[in-house]
């Protein structure tokens, strides 16, 4: 991946001497922290690109006095950005940092509010879209932990309910750094609906309004983000490709998936219950860059072209 912007982000982060940036890595394990926690075939650049550079970011706040810090990593459906937050988590494990990662997914609302909430939509789909998650609850949430230092936050298992997915408990929880999860995760508003509407079905643009009304409530949960990592593919169609092996995965350990009209009305859902250029352009502080292989074309503090 390109160099430039690499660098600049680590100086961003209080490593102007490389080389020092490195021999601290390296006294923290290297390349053996928390390997065994990388998706099979992951490539090495999303350690040395993403991995260490993110944990430098939190590590500028972990063991700082005062206020506890919230970091979000937003990508597409299947762009990585679970199993990044995975590794993240072990990662912090074999450090001894008091840091948790979460999904907005596990926000979504348990059945069958979910289902009364998803009724009407053009795509039909059961979760995803603005407007299937419990804001209410997750402002609770952040607000009680950012008060008390404890988390209790909902879990929510895709697997229930044939693939269609509910609420399956909730996890305890006294991190210092918060990190959350999500695939339009710092989204604005649109200023123009109507953009790209050659490609809406009447349905879809009838129904595309309501979406920006709802997601006009989150607005207020991205304002307490410290920090927002945008993992931004190349070529938003990746997504179809990411989406899809994603499924397969979870039908293979679990069983019960997305398939079939299920899985086409959701990547439907995904390339146009938002515009694609609000979902490009999310207000980010580091942007990461992914192919279609997902492999990583630049990662930085500011925006390249393609």
């Amino acid at each position: 991946f390109q160099i430039d912007t690499y660098n600049d982000l680590l100086t961003q982060l209080g490593w102007s001497d490389k080389n020092l940036w490195l021999n601290h890595w390296m006294e923290r394990g290297g390349k053996d922290l928390a390997a065994d926690s990388w998706v099979k075939g992951t490539k090495a650049d999303w350690f040395w690109g993403v991995g260490l550079p993110f944990l430098s970011d939190i590590e500028r706040y972990i063991f700082n006095q005062g206020q506890r810090k919230i970091f979000g990593i937003s990508g597409l459906p299947g762009s990585g950005k679970t199993s990044f937050g995975k590794w993240i988590e072990d990662a912090g494990y074999e450090l001894n940092w008091p840091l948790k990662v979460i999904s907005m997914d596990d926000f979504y609302l348990p059945y069958p509010e979910l289902e009364n909430a998803m009724e009407g939509n053009p795509w039909e789909v059961p979760r995803g879209i603005p407007g299937s998650h419990d804001i209410q609850l997750m402002e609770k949430v952040m607000k009680r932990w950012e008060d008390t230092g404890n988390l209790k936050a909902p879990q929510f298992d895709k697997a229930l309910r044939d693939g269609f997915g509910d609420r399956s408990g909730w996890i305890d929880s006294k991190p210092k750094i918060l990190i959350i999860e999500g695939w339009f995760l710092g989204c604005g508003i649109s200023n123009d609906v109507r953009k790209r509407a050659e490609i809406l079905t009447t349905r879809e643009k009838a129904y595309q309004p309501k979406v920006q009304g709802y997601l006009e409530r989150y607005q207020g949960i991205w304002q307490k983000f410290e920090r927002i990592w945008h993992i931004r593919a190349n070529d938003f169609l990746s997504t179809e490709t990411w989406k899809t092996e994603q499924e397969a995965n979870l039908e293979k350990a679990r069983g019960a998936s997305l398939k079939g009209k299920s899985l086409a009305k959701f990547l439907r859902m995904i390339q146009t219950a938002i515009p694609q250029d609000n979902l490009q352009s999310i207000q980010s502080d580091v942007v990461v860059r992914l192919n279609k292989s997902r492999r990583i074309t630049s990662v930085g503090c500011r925006e390249i072209d393609s």
